[in-house]
């Protein structure tokens, strides 16, 4: 219990204490009384005061949590009224808790997943037993934000606030921008940012990956229109600038995935003559600098200076200094923010109160923890009660016998309301379902979202500000054919163009499913050639026949529960690459068997079948990625972007 305690309070204590405290007062504290009786305010002049007590308000609203105040000078006074505290009651049936858990599963970043189950786990009370085990078959998506820059973005747009940042344009330019923000969506795999430009006065959409430093809020603007719609707006605006023709000139048997496609190709005796239609400098930039010496842009003079500045870049960071490291084989992701804690905490609560005494290993599983991790919460909820406060104004837990209670807690009882990110998580996941075409349970998505919008009270309008549209939606010519094969089980002949060798070539695959990670769709099929499970993007397969050979599944042969994209082998060779923070996303997709963090950089032990694509890597993200080890693999890379920085003169 709380006098037991033999340290400070931690954070996450003192918030759940504060909670307690104010929901369980009819009258509300005075400042003077909230001096008195919580220590970590004990102490403080009146400025200091009231900016640790703003800070702990805000993270209490943060967390749906609002604390109000009443009168007014000298008589003000403040307390949570149980009804801003509470989630509504909304009952949802056993098969749309399912979908809930679906558009939960979505989400594949650590801090949008936590956001999305804690969300599902209040909003399906009392179903979420039945909905487990509820999984995604033929078509798994899955939804990927782009770092902190999201969550920022939704705060500042939901607030209706200016963002100012620094911005890497699709032409190369870097400017300092602010914006009112207006809306934030995700279209075509990416994220963007769309609001009025200062400078230039006019509606403009911003690629997230592209603001290159943080975000920084400004006062609140009213200039976002009436009826404005992102996910309109997504589907009106170019995201790009007008189309250009590239000439390019490229070596004999390279550039596989630009000559795809061209518009038109001269051959001569040592290389060939491109033309390639581009919207995105950028990209394209990223595209020929990954094939080195092998390509030379020719015109325009634009994307000749943008492939320069990716291979000196990729260079520089490939000569710099390597910090010391140490390998683990588990990734340090940090200590997640204390409102965390809080709201798991709370969640604990009226999970207990809900399921009267449920044992320590059902309320585990539950919540997705280890009993250590469980216990340690317990602990802390034991130590919350009013601050300074009598035994009868603490929490009693519990959890000796095997099962859980916890008593003196009846105002915090009840589920707390959803958050701005919890909102915005399950909403997207739901709405993007919707989408989805052919999907099984589309009645029961509807009806669950109809409820859901009910349940998130004070966020009415938050989808006319958030679009997420899953790449499933975009058309693709070889996704009819792979579905229809997929749920007839039948073999699929495919022209396919692997990165890894920049060669086209005949697969023969059993298909099994589809899936879905930051924007690119996957094809998981068993390989008849390489005779294992191999993952085959869908915007390199040129093109996809069925055979009209049947197959039957085998468990031995087409289990496939991993949601991995790169499938290394034990045989494949170990390799050290260092990421820039912009790159933190990508890391996961390597599959690394150690991690270690010097400074801002991430890097990553992986397993690589061969080392010949990863010079073009290092030179395709210019600056963001670099090997680090074998010394034989840094020489050669080294090596490698030497040659293709003296090949790329700008003509």
């Amino acid at each position: 219990m709380a006098q037991f305690n033999p340290g400070t309070p931690s954070r996450a204590e003192k918030l759940v204490s504060l909670t307690y405290a104010l929901i369980n007062t009819p009258h509300g504290y005075s400042k003077r009384e909230l001096r008195k009786i919580v220590d970590d305010y004990q102490g403080l002049n009146d400025a200091a005061f009231d900016r640790k007590f703003d800070r702990d308000k805000k993270d209490l609203r943060d967390m749906a949590v609002p604390v109000k105040t009443i009168g007014t000078g000298a008589e003000e006074r403040y307390l949570i009224t149980p009804e801003s505290y509470r989630l509504p009651e909304v009952a949802f049936s056993t098969e749309e808790a399912a979908v809930l858990g679906l558009a939960a599963q979505l989400w594949k970043d650590t801090d949008l997943e936590s956001f999305a189950s804690r969300a599902n786990g209040r909003l399906s009370a009392g179903l979420e037993d039945i909905g487990h085990g509820v999984h995604f078959t033929e078509y798994v998506p899955r939804l990927h934000a782009v770092g902190p820059a999201v969550g920022a973005c939704l705060e500042a747009v939901w607030a209706s606030q200016e963002l100012s940042f620094e911005y890497l344009d699709a032409q190369g330019l870097i400017t300092q921008r602010t914006v009112d923000a207006w809306g934030i969506g995700s279209r075509f795999g990416n994220w963007y940012l769309v609001g009025l430009d200062h400078k230039r006065q006019e509606t403009r959409m911003f690629r997230l990956t592209r603001i290159l430093s943080g975000l920084h809020t400004g006062k609140t603007h009213e200039s976002r229109p009436a009826g404005f719609s992102m996910a309109d707006t997504l589907g009106r605006l170019d995201p790009d600038i007008a189309g250009e023709a590239a000439h390019l000139r490229l070596g004999k048997d390279t550039g596989w995935a630009l000559r795809a496609r061209a518009t038109s190709i001269t051959p001569a005796e040592t290389h060939d003559e491109v033309y390639v239609q581009f919207h995105d400098l950028m990209g394209l930039a990223a595209e020929v600098a990954k094939l080195g010496d092998g390509a030379q842009v020719l015109s325009p003079a634009p994307l000749a200076v943008m492939v320069r500045r990716k291979l000196d870049d990729a260079l520089a960071a490939q000569k710099a200094p390597v910090p010391e490291y140490k390998l683990s084989r588990r990734r340090n992701a940090g200590r997640p923010p204390s409102t965390a804690a809080v709201a798991r905490n709370l969640d604990i609560i009226s999970y207990v109160a809900r399921h009267g005494s449920p044992t320590v290993g059902q309320t585990a599983a539950h919540f997705d923890l280890s009993e250590k991790q469980l216990l340690a919460h317990l602990q802390t909820i034991m130590m919350c009660g009013v601050p300074n406060g009598l035994p009868d104004e603490l929490i009693d837990v519990e959890w000796e016998a095997g099962t859980i209670s916890i008593n003196n807690a009846e105002a915090l009882n009840a589920p707390i309301r959803l958050s701005l990110p919890e909102a915005a998580t399950m909403l997207a996941g739901l709405a993007s379902l919707r989408g989805l075409p052919d999907f099984e349970h589309a009645h029961a998505v509807d009806s669950a979202h109809a409820k859901l919008r009910e349940a998130a009270v004070g966020f009415e309008g938050l989808e006319s500000v958030l679009s997420i549209a899953l790449r499933s939606t975009e058309e693709n010519a070889a996704y009819a054919t792979l579905v229809h094969a997929i749920r007839e089980h039948l073999e699929v002949e495919m022209t396919y163009y692997s990165a890894s060798s920049d060669a086209v070539t005949q697969r023969r695959v059993e298909p099994l499913r589809l899936l879905e990670h930051a924007g690119r769709q996957y094809l998981r099929a068993y390989s008849l050639r390489n005779e294992q499970i191999r993952s085959f993007r869908l915007d390199r397969i040129q093109s996809a026949t069925e055979t009209g050979v049947s197959f039957a599944l085998d468990p031995a042969r087409h289990e496939d529960t991993d949601e991995i994209f790169f499938t290394p082998g034990p045989a494949d060779q170990l390799v050290v690459l260092g990421f820039s923070p912009r790159l933190a996303s990508l890391v996961d997709e390597y599959a690394p068997e150690g991690w270690a963090k010097a400074g801002d950089e991430i890097i990553a032990e992986i397993r690589m079948s061969s080392t010949r694509t990863i010079p073009g890597m290092v030179a395709y993200h210019g600056g963001d990625l670099r090997a680090i080890g074998p010394v034989s693999l840094c020489t050669e890379v080294k090596a490698w972007l030497s040659a293709a920085t003296t090949g790329s003169e700008v003509k």
